[in-house]
This record gives C-alpha cells, structure tokens and sequence, in this order.
C-alpha cells in the first residue's frame, strides 16, 4: 500500500519545483502565487511539460506556467458567461411550453412526459432542491402563501442546470419541438445530448476545474460540421456547440470577439492544440 504524501511548505513547494527543473527567476513572487493557488492544481499545468524521470523540459519558467493557469481562468470565466445566457433561454422556454400546454403545476403530472419512472424521481429530485434552499425568499413565499405548491415558471428556477437537461430530455415530442422552432432550429436528439454536454462543462467551469488540456466525454457533432474534423473530447468542439445553441448573436458575438482577445493576449504561451484548436479557428467559427 502506497503511503500518502507528507504536506509541504510554501518553501518546499519551490524546491520541489526547482529541483525538478522549473526555472523560477522570483522566489518570493512564486510563494506568493504559491500561497494564493493550490501547488496540486498549478502543477496540473505542468504536465505538458513533464518528462518521463519526473523532470520538466529545458527551459520551462514558473512565470509561463502561471500564464497558463491565467489564460485557463479567465476562459473558464468567458464559458460561464455565455453558459450562462444558454442555461436562461431553456429555463424560459422549456417553463412556458409546459405551462401553456399544461397549466401551472401540470409538470407534476407523469402523464405529461415520455418517462413516467423517471418523472417521479424528477420529482423527489427537485422536493430535495426546494429543500436545499428553503431559506430564498421566492420559495420561502411559496411554501407560506401557497402551500408548496411552485408553478413551473418558479420550479424551473431551483433546478440545478443537469436537472434542467434531464427535465428537457423527458419532454414529449410536441413540446421538443415547440423549443426548436421558437429557440435554437436544433433537432431535439442533438439538443439531448447537448445539454448533457454543456452540464459537464459548466460544472467543471463552476468548481473551478481545469479546461485547459483537459478531456472531456466527446461531444456529439453536428452532420455539417464534420468536415472539420474536430477533436470531440476537447473544449473547441464544446464551443461549436455553443455557438449553435445560442440565440441572442450578439451575446455570442460578444464571446466571440472577447475570445479572440483573450487568445491573442497568451499566444505565447499557450498551445491551442492541448485545447482542440485548428490554426483557422476563427475561419471554422466563423462559417458554422
């Protein structure tokens, strides 16, 4: 059985990485960052970088490997924004489909979804939310003026974004289909496995988790864009995904543009390979 490590210092963090060829030209800025970022996660960036005796290529500095740390959060932060504009827009449509279909509390009825084995545990699931946040103001209100009982437009909002992808995926097909010819043009089958997809991304973003070389479960490609060619378990084929699913151009305009400025900003030091990047990114995001 193998022995779990022994804590190091901040001091002993910087010769373990010194030792191992790191090259570090401030020792006190490196405790610093050091002090302020796990030593765990910061070397998750190294690996790259790492060579098979446990050393780091030549020449490698501290200074570049944060800059890759910082190109990763503030990407991280670029896909929670737009995530998050996708995440609203399907609160809000799948909420009114089914309250215009169904009535207000018409959600709670299995009979009104593909699954009815399913909706019941949807419907556990989402007591446990109401649960959970019993101390917000809106399900406060609702639990006191009208005995608990939430209209959709109220339960869409304590739902958990992969609940929200689970709800969207029971939906009947007439429902499916309301949200592709009002919201996105999307074949409901692609938007299934699309939510599932973008949840896994936003958890990942939400708990700071690295996107950089990193791989995900391969996302689903759309016909017309497999002529490029992408590299499915990385987060450029997410993106493209992405753009397909949003529905204000401007707010994906505004991704876009921003993007391409974070990209240019950490050119040197980044490798848009490690991330499913093709050297005309912007041309294949630009005709998709």
């Amino acid at each position: 059985m193998i022995e779990i490590k022994e804590p190091k210092s901040f001091d002993e963090q910087i010769d373990i990485l010194k030792g191992r060829g790191l090259v570090i030209t401030s020792v006190k800025e490196a405790k610093f960052i050091l002090s302020n970022l796990n030593y765990y996660r910061f070397t998750a960036y190294l690996l790259p970088f790492k060579k098979d005796d446990n050393t780091y290529v030549n020449g490698v500095t501290f200074e570049k490997i944060y800059s890759i740390y910082m190109f990763d959060r503030e990407l991280r932060i670029l896909l929670m924004d737009i995530l998050g504009s996708i995440e609203i827009s399907f609160r809000t449509y799948i909420a009114y489909t089914l309250a215009m279909t169904y009535g207000a509390l018409g959600y709670t009825r299995a009979e009104h979804f593909i699954n009815k084995d399913y909706h019941n545990t949807f419907i556990l699931g989402l007591e446990s939310e109401k649960l959970k946040n019993s101390n917000k103001l809106f399900i406060k209100h609702h639990n006191e003026k009208y005995n608990h009982k939430f209209p959709i437009w109220v339960a869409i909002e304590v739902m958990p974004f992969g609940m929200l992808s689970k709800l969207y995926s029971n939906l009947l097909p007439a429902e499916k289909n309301f949200i592709k010819n009002n919201l996105c043009g999307i074949n409901p089958t692609l938007i299934d496995s699309w939510l599932q997809s973008l949840t896994h991304i936003r958890n990942q973003c939400a708990h700071y988790g690295r996107i950089y070389n990193t791989l995900f479960p391969p996302a689903k490609v759309k016909k017309e864009d497999k002529i490029y060619n992408l590299e499915t378990k990385k987060i450029f084929s997410y993106i493209v995904i992405i753009k397909h699913m949003v529905s204000d151009l401007k707010v994906w305009d505004k991704f876009f543009i921003r993007m391409q400025q974070l990209i240019s900003e950490y050119k040197d030091d980044i490798d848009l390979t490690l991330i499913g990047f093709f050297v005309n990114w912007i041309e294949i995001l630009s005709k998709i």
